[in-house]
């Protein structure tokens, strides 16, 4: 790529904490962009892998790129340390078990430049040990209004709450930090990002690569405390779509989530806190009680009046037909 003097700075903000295995490809893969008027942050977060020191040696190599070493605080917290420092008029996120093409900020600088955007969007590849799927690679190109780009959210559809497969003018951070102690931190920001941007253009080439790895916090184990904070982050979402008179269809998708996490929780033996994270989905999932049957659909308009009505017949119903069916699977 040529002229990168006239070419404004993108900060890339890569939060790390003990991927060494993977760490090597990903920073690799950013400092061989084609786009290069980067500057690369790496905010080592307390890692005791060496990763830290192989953070160091890339930055010994490639003087764009800047490592701040902190004690262990969680991923929003590091990402929160790179937006402190950034000093890019642009900004992008990848995260230190992931990868991306060569071209990827090339092409999400030009989508962003040529369609006079706030926000430029790719799609991405799936990657589990050696294969790799991609995801969402039409080639088609969307452009979205800021309330539309708001509703895609929601929808979860054209637009994903991910950071990572973006890039973004800066300015559209002002004021506004990732949650600490959160997962599905994305979620809880990227409304609030979308709401200050005028255009938003997605095209769908597949330019990052999300690698599923053992041990990852998406790829463990299920935890229902875990699906409650996703169910939060949403409701969260749609509060403030209701909230600005972006969308009055929003409150579908709580009573979706809110549905789909009782089934889930269904096929788990009672505790005070399965009980507990139930009782506040339902009194969430209340609020929305206005929902008609027409909108919601019959199938999930069915469950919503059983689990309000025989919450505890519902539970075991489930849990049974799902056993018939050899089905413990849990999906979010």
């Amino acid at each position: 790529m040529k002229n990168t003097e006239a070419l404004p700075l993108i900060s890339i903000i890569v939060p790390v904490y003990n991927v060494k295995d993977y760490l090597e490809k990903c920073l690799q893969s950013i400092c061989v962009q084609t786009y290069k008027n980067l500057e690369i942050i790496l905010i080592d977060d307390g890692s005791s892998d060496g990763s830290g020191e192989l953070c160091d040696l890339f930055a010994r190599r490639d003087g764009r790129i800047r490592v701040i070493h902190q004690t262990n605080a969680g991923q929003s917290a590091a990402r929160n340390r790179g937006l402190a420092i950034a000093q890019g008029e642009l900004l992008g996120f990848v995260d230190s078990d992931d990868w991306i093409e060569p071209d990827m900020y090339e092409f999400l600088y030009h989508l962003l430049k040529e369609n006079g955007a706030d926000i430029s969007i790719c799609s991405h590849y799936r990657d589990k040990g050696k294969k790799s799927v991609a995801k969402y690679s039409s080639g088609e190109q969307f452009v979205f209004t800021r309330d539309e780009g708001i509703r895609a959210l929601v929808v979860d559809r054209r637009i994903r709450n991910y950071v990572w497969d973006k890039l973004y003018k800066r300015r559209l951070f002002s004021g506004i930090t990732f949650p600490l102690n959160r997962i599905f931190e994305d979620i809880a920001i990227s409304y609030r990002i979308f709401y200050k941007a005028e255009k938003i253009v997605v095209r769908e080439f597949p330019k990052y690569h999300y690698v599923i790895r053992d041990g990852s916090a998406m790829q463990s184990k299920y935890d229902p405390l875990k699906e409650h904070n996703l169910f939060l982050s949403v409701y969260e979402q749609v509060y403030f779509v209701l909230e600005k008179g972006i969308w009055d269809q929003a409150p579908i998708y709580v009573l979706r989530r809110g549905i789909r996490l009782i089934d889930h929780m269904s096929m788990l033996r009672p505790s005070s806190s399965t009980e507990g994270v139930i009782k506040d989905v339902l009194a969430k999932m209340h609020e929305f009680d206005d929902v008609s049957c027409c909108q919601l659909g019959l199938s999930l308009s069915l469950k919503r009046y059983f689990i309000f009505h025989y919450m505890s017949a519902y539970r075991k119903t489930y849990r049974f037909v799902r056993l018939i069916l050899k089905s413990k699977r849990h999906k979010f």
